[in-house]
C-alpha cells in the first residue's frame, strides 16, 4: 500500500496528473489527498456502500467540486480553508461538515537508526538537515513551525548553516526523505505507515508542542446516497479503525 502511495505522491510533485477509480453516474465519489489513500481504499474494499475514490491535492479536489469538474460527493481534506471556501461558494452549509480523525506530527528520516523517539542527533549538535513544511500554505507547516520556534528544539545551529529547508506541501517533504536527499523532516505519521508498521524512525512530537492536524469529511451533496456514505464513513467503527491503523488517531486522543 505505501508503494502506491509512494506513486501517488511522484504525480502529485511531477504533474497535474491524478488517481481515481473509473467513476459511473449512479456510484457515489469519495475525493481525497494522498495521506488518506491506505485508510480509503481499505474501507473502500470492504465496504458495505459502493463507492469510487479519487485523490488529489486540496487545490484539485476544491476545483473539481467548486466548478463541477468531478463527482467529489463526500471529500476529505487536512485543510480547513477547503470547507471554508464551499461555504463561501454556497456550495455546502456548516453542517455538511465534520471533523473526522487527527494526523500526529512527527519528525521522520528514512534512516531508522537516526531518531528514535527522541531529538537526541538535534541536541547533540549532528543533524545535518532538515525539511519543514510552509507555514502560510497548509496546517501541517503551521504545526512544524510552532515546534521549531520552542526553545526546547534546539536547531538555530542548522539555520546558521543554511541547513533547513521548505517545501509547500509534506508529500514533498516526503519525497525528499525517502529520497535520502534530506535527513530529516516533519511530515505526519500516515505518510510513513507500512502495512500498520511505521517505516523508517521517527520522533513522535507531544501534542502539546502543535496545534491539532484535523482531517474533515464533507458532504457536498443533499442525496440520500451521499448522506449515506458520509454517515458511514465516519460512524462506523470498523472505518475509523482504517484509519487509525493507517496512523491517524481519533479526535479525543
Amino acid at each position: 500500500m505505501q508503494n502506491r502511495i509512494i506513486k501517488l505522491i511522484g504525480l502529485l510533485i511531477l504533474s497535474t496528473s491524478f488517481t481515481s477509480v473509473q467513476a459511473t453516474d449512479d456510484i457515489p465519489e469519495v475525493c481525497g489527498v494522498p495521506q488518506v489513500y491506505s485508510a480509503l481504499e481499505g474501507i473502500r474494499e470492504d465496504s458495505e456502500i459502493t463507492f469510487n475514490s479519487y485523490f488529489g491535492t486540496m487545490q484539485d479536489i476544491e476545483s473539481r467540486a467548486i466548478y463541477y469538474r468531478g463527482k467529489c460527493n463526500v471529500i476529505i481534506t487536512n485543510e480547513e480553508r477547503l470547507p471554508a471556501n464551499l461555504i463561501k461558494e454556497g456550495k455546502i452549509t456548516q453542517n455538511s461538515v465534520a471533523r473526522l480523525v487527527k494526523a500526529p506530527l512527527v519528525l521522520w528520516s528514512n534512516n531508522r537508526f537516526l531518531l528514535k523517539d527522541n531529538i537526541n542527533v538535534i541536541v547533540k549538535k549532528k543533524l545535518k538537515s532538515l525539511a519543514i513544511p510552509k507555514d502560510s500554505l497548509t496546517t501541517v507547516g503551521f504545526a512544524a513551525t510552532e515546534v521549531v520556534k520552542r526553545k526546547d528544539f534546539p536547531s538555530e545551529y542548522l539555520k546558521k548553516k543554511n541547513s533547513i529547508y521548505r517545501a509547500e506541501h509534506e508529500y514533498q517533504i516526503y519525497s525528499l526523505l525517502k529520497n535520502n536527499n534530506i535527513q530529516t523532516g516533519f511530515i505526519t505519521k500516515p505518510l510513513i505507515m507500512k502495512n500498520g508498521e511505521a517505516t523508517g524512525s521517527y520522533w513522535y512530537i507531544p501534542h502539546e508542542y502543535y496545534s491539532p492536524i484535523y482531517y474533515y469529511i464533507i458532504s457536498t451533496d443533499k442525496s440520500d446516497k451521499t448522506q449515506e456514505l458520509y454517515n458511514y464513513i465516519r460512524g462506523n467503527k470498523k472505518n475509523l479503525t482504517e484509519f487509525y491503523s493507517a496512523g491517524f488517531e481519533a479526535l479525543n486522543n
